[in-house]
């Protein structure tokens, strides 16, 4: 969608830039009553067409659910795919046995936030990267015409809308006013910058997903490695064509290569360098950029979950899992180790239950029973 106002028809008056998704799909439904409906006018229906933004808002302010209800529904629906996939646990490897994609946001969020503490790590990865793929979803169109025509602001609207469809509970989290917070600013500054990326603002959830999706090779994640391998050569020798700075690489074995625009896959495909495409210069150069970000992600990982018990080993076993394993062998990211980073994990969650909130321990097992 290319435009700040999601909806279609002109007979939703009045709707600007700077309102949520949920005050949207609220006016939009109050001029969306049909002329038929009334009673003394009887004339052919006007059509409101909600983005889909807009529709999940309306669907989240009709929710009704208590958080219990939705945590019930959760650990139900959850047991069911665990069944049909004749499997006790939602990832095997690093990699999801289970498809949680049809699950709402709302019940999503309960999984992966955890909420009742009663949610396996392995349920609330697979449930924290679902909630990633719905986010990337809903910004891929925006993001990719913000590239071709600058339009950052609308880019973060959209981003902006996306939050205001939570849930309650996500909405009581810190991190939702943080990362919310974040996104005004930033389109705030795509506003005054037309055409221009914001810059310098922390917690931007959008220019990570920039960072991260690339642009130059389409369908990175999911095209065969080798046609992914091709592609890239192509764009770098467009790249070298077009490079005019003293610096710049211009051709494959010399020079300062900007990999900005590729995605991690992309990335990989020139560090590892499988059907012998890439110059040694191209493959280091990779390497060090792919250093470069996985540092950066792991940093503000432990920054965003330094209050959150836990959050930490979570967040670097959600990376993993949601690592193909093309980027997973560049990155140095063994299956040796994600089984410690489990291990870790298990054994903090352990080491856990031996206290109550008070510091006290918990009950009479000896230490030995929780290791």
């Amino acid at each position: 969608m290319t435009t700040i106002n999601p909806y279609s028809s002109t007979y939703a008056p009045g709707l600007t830039a700077g309102q949520t998704a949920t005050q949207r799909a609220n006016q939009a439904t109050g001029y969306g009553q049909t002329r038929d409906q009334s009673p003394t006018i009887n004339t052919p229906a006007v059509n409101v067409t909600l983005s889909p933004a807009a529709q999940a808002a309306l669907r989240a302010q009709t929710d009704s659910r208590t958080t219990e209800g939705v945590v019930a529904e959760a650990k139900a629906q959850i047991a069911a795919l665990l069944k049909a996939a004749k499997t006790t646990t939602a990832l095997k490897d690093g990699d999801p046995t289970i498809d949680v994609s049809g699950l709402d946001r709302r019940t999503l969020y309960a999984v992966a936030s955890n909420q009742g503490g009663g949610f396996p790590i392995e349920q609330q990865v697979v449930a924290s990267l679902a909630l990633k793929a719905q986010n990337d979803q809903t910004l891929a169109a925006p993001a990719a015409q913000a590239r071709l025509t600058g339009d950052y602001a609308t880019l973060y609207q959209t981003a902006i809308d996306q939050m205001d469809a939570a849930g309650p509970e996500e909405k009581a989290s810190a991190a939702w006013s943080r990362d919310r917070a974040a996104l005004v600013e930033a389109r705030g500054q795509a506003i005054s910058r037309p055409g221009l990326a914001p810059v310098g603002v922390q917690n931007d959830s959008v220019a990570a997903y920039m960072h991260e999706a690339g642009g130059v090779v389409a369908g990175a994640k999911t095209r065969d490695f080798g046609k992914v391998a091709t592609d890239v050569r192509a764009a770098l020798d467009k790249q070298y064509s077009l490079a005019v700075h003293p610096d710049a690489a211009k051709s494959p074995d010399s020079g300062d290569i900007d990999f900005r625009r590729f995605d991690d896959r992309s990335l990989a495909a020139v560090a590892l360098n499988q059907d012998d495409q890439f110059s040694a210069h191209e493959a280091r150069m990779a390497q060090i950029e792919i250093r470069s970000r996985d540092s950066a992600a792991i940093k503000a990982s432990y920054q965003s979950t330094s209050s959150d018990e836990g959050g930490f080993g979570k967040a670097m076993i959600t990376r993993y899992a949601g690592m193909t394993a093309e980027e997973r062998q560049a990155a140095g990211w063994t299956p040796q180790t994600y089984s410690k980073m489990v291990e870790l994990q298990a054994s903090r969650d352990k080491l856990g239950q031996m206290f109550n909130a008070d510091g006290s321990m918990a009950g009479p097992p000896s230490l030995l029973d929780y290791l």
